[in-house]
């Protein structure tokens, strides 16, 4: 994310040089309606913040305000089923500094930074949570892929797009000591031909209709969404970084026209994305939608140790 020091630069070439954003304001289909599943499912969540940094509305999506400060989270999500837990995500690490001086570009500093990092394994074993089954990622982008050495021997779900993402060099998005390491335990898995809410593909994790992941590609090539159905019926999307913050699913507004043209690997598609998300909230009014850094989202539902259920 943009931090706010950059600011005079990037507002003066921003107003010069942002594109318009296309509006969208369809109506919604039938097929956008959010499934509920047959029988509801001991499943809770709860939020691991990483680290914190303040950056300017108006960095985080097109038309947002210039000159309001906001907080930017990076997250960690963990999700307990019946059947085992896992992370949504690792947020920021334990050797993040470490990979940051080292991969890190030296053009793209002044816009993506952080706070002081607590990583979420440091913060699991002060809490005797346990390990985890796996950690599955919403896409490999630095801020969500950072504590992914942090768990060695722990399976790390990504989709063969992302996958083969990760194989190619994207400077300021990806910093490869974090994805390098011949002791990650990658598993690739596949999106299903089954249509889930307007997603044609999805994958039923533990095959009840409480963990659905669905693909959100445009950021990257394989990102994906994770749909939650918690033990109270309550619905939860984590939409990863289609948007950085709600507001622009709410507006249909992309990411401020610097920042994407590094972060969005294909921006009309990422567009897209958003129109598809936009119409989802709509179409489910009580449906929570949690992109991975609008700290005002996480502030309202809280982190641990709060659960969620």
């Amino acid at each position: 994310m943009p931090t706010r020091w950059f600011a005079f630069f990037v507002v003066i070439a921003g107003l010069l040089l942002a594109p318009a954003a296309r509006a969208a304001e369809p109506a919604p289909a039938a097929s956008e309606a959010v499934p509920r599943p047959p029988k509801l499912v001991d499943v809770r969540f709860t939020l691991f913040k990483t680290s914190e940094v303040k950056t300017q509305e108006g960095f985080a999506f097109e038309g947002g305000n210039l000159f309001k400060s906001v907080a930017i989270n990076h997250m960690a999500v963990l999700v307990q089923h019946p059947r085992g837990r896992f992370l949504f995500d690792t947020g920021l690490g334990r050797d993040i500094d470490h990979q940051y001086r080292q991969d890190m570009p030296w053009w793209a500093r002044p816009l993506f930074s952080y706070g002081p990092v607590t990583p979420v394994r440091d913060q699991m074993e002060v809490a005797h949570l346990g390990p985890v089954d796996r950690i599955i990622l919403s896409h490999a982008h630095w801020d969500h892929a950072s504590g992914l050495p942090d768990f060695p021997r722990t399976e790390i779900w990504i989709t063969q797009a992302e996958k083969d993402f990760i194989a190619q060099r994207h400077p300021g998005a990806l910093l490869p000591s974090q994805v390098d390491s011949p002791a990650l335990n990658w598993k690739v898995y596949d999106l299903e031909n089954r249509p889930f809410a307007s997603f044609m593909r999805s994958r039923d994790v533990f095959g009840d209709g409480s963990v659905v992941l669905v693909p959100l590609s445009g950021h990257t090539p394989g990102s994906v969404g994770l749909f939650l159905t918690v033990k109270s019926g309550q619905q939860y999307f984590f939409c990863g970084d289609v948007v950085w913050k709600l507001d622009a699913a709410r507006l249909v507004k992309p990411k401020f026209w610097l920042p994407s043209l590094i972060v969005d690997n294909d921006r009309p598609a990422t567009l897209h994305s958003i129109e598809q998300l936009h119409r989802l909230m709509v179409a489910n009014p009580s449906l929570v939608v949690v992109p991975a850094h609008d700290a005002a989202v996480h502030d309202a539902i809280g982190y641990y140790p709060h659960w969620v259920d």
